[in-house]
């Protein structure tokens, strides 16, 4: 590892660990009682519609299980070619004097370019990873509402559940699903 990757790494890292000692540890705990908490008014409420409902939290993790891993693979892309670009800034900017003596400030400035270049096209690729992943897991999300709906109709109709109730259980998922 070189310099400059030591430094943009350590940076980001950084970065990395207070986002995980600052908030995150309280919506860690907001996130789990939410998703106790709707969950128990759901299955309180109605255990059938419920029921249902859960069935696409398997998709959902998977979904996002899988986006997550893609995402780590791209990011790590991007981190590499930004470290490359900040060692080469670090090299050409330790030795001046030989870079100029050899008139290499045009193939300095290339080699720049052409990590940056690839940083760019790796978060663009991130951004459609990212996109993807998201999109994917709202599109299950939002289906398993229009079967919940779907559903509440029915036990509306056959098991005389009321639209209050159909209600409070899809709102209580939606809770507990945040």
């Amino acid at each position: 590892m070189t310099t400059g990757e030591a430094v943009s790494r350590m940076s980001s890292d950084t970065v990395i660990i207070q986002d995980a000692l600052g908030e995150k540890a309280g919506k860690l705990i907001q996130t789990v009682s939410a998703f106790f908490g709707g969950f128990i008014v759901a299955f309180t409420k109605g255990w059938l519609l419920t029921l249902v409902m859960l069935t696409s939290l398997p998709l959902v993790a998977i979904a996002g299980a899988v986006s997550a891993q893609l995402l780590t693979g791209v990011s790590g892309k991007r981190l590499t070619s930004y470290s490359d670009a900040a060692d080469t800034v670090e090299q050409t900017i330790g030795s001046i004097r030989t870079v100029v003596s050899f008139n290499g400030e045009k193939k300095a400035i290339e080699m720049y370019n052409k990590f940056n270049k690839n940083a760019y096209k790796t978060a663009v690729e991130e951004g459609l990873v990212n996109g993807f992943g998201m999109g994917s897991v709202f599109l299950i999300i939002l289906s398993s509402y229009g079967l919940g709906f779907w559903y509440g109709g029915k036990l509306i109709l056959d098991k005389g559940y009321t639209g209050g109730k159909i209600i409070t259980v899809l709102f209580a998922v939606l809770t507990g699903a945040k």
